[in-house]
């Protein structure tokens, strides 16, 4: 069974108090597409990874694993690594015990091979000068 894997994580993040709302790491909180300047706080953009994720073996079909990458951009290229930073750190808090993901109906498990955080380059084209990169498999259950 494929779950909306972006839009859960996404809720799980925006939940986290510890990383979200005024004074902390990503104040403006998670989304799917890129938002204007990060002037007054970081932000995030969680997307679907194209690299392939093994899949689990289970009997109950709401089962579901994915590769996500979280993009932190920052007014500053040491908000935007101290952001990932905190990121990374929350992911690494899941431990097998079911986290809700929001109101989706899904939780997320554990996470397996982090990566990050990483720098984004600048595009060509313009875009958010500071931001820094997460990734992580996630195991996914619906409720």
């Amino acid at each position: 069974m494929s779950l909306p894997a972006v839009l859960a994580i996404r809720a799980w993040l925006n939940a986290r108090l510890d990383l979200v709302g005024p004074d902390q790491p990503v104040a403006l909180g998670f989304f799917t597409t890129q938002q204007r300047s990060p002037d007054s706080g970081a932000y995030g953009v969680v997307r679907r990874s194209s690299q392939p994720v093994a899949s689990v073996v289970a009997e109950d079909q709401g089962v579901d694993t994915a590769r996500l990458s979280i993009i932190v951009y920052g007014g500053t290229e040491e908000s935007s690594e101290a952001a990932a930073v905190a990121v990374l750190s929350a992911i690494e808090t899941l431990t097998g015990a079911p986290e809700p993901c929001g109101d989706t109906g899904i939780s997320v498990l554990v996470h397996d091979n982090p990566s990050g955080p990483m720098t984004v380059e600048v595009p060509p084209t313009g875009g958010e000068i500071y931001a820094n990169e997460v990734a992580s498999d996630f195991l996914l259950a619906a409720l």
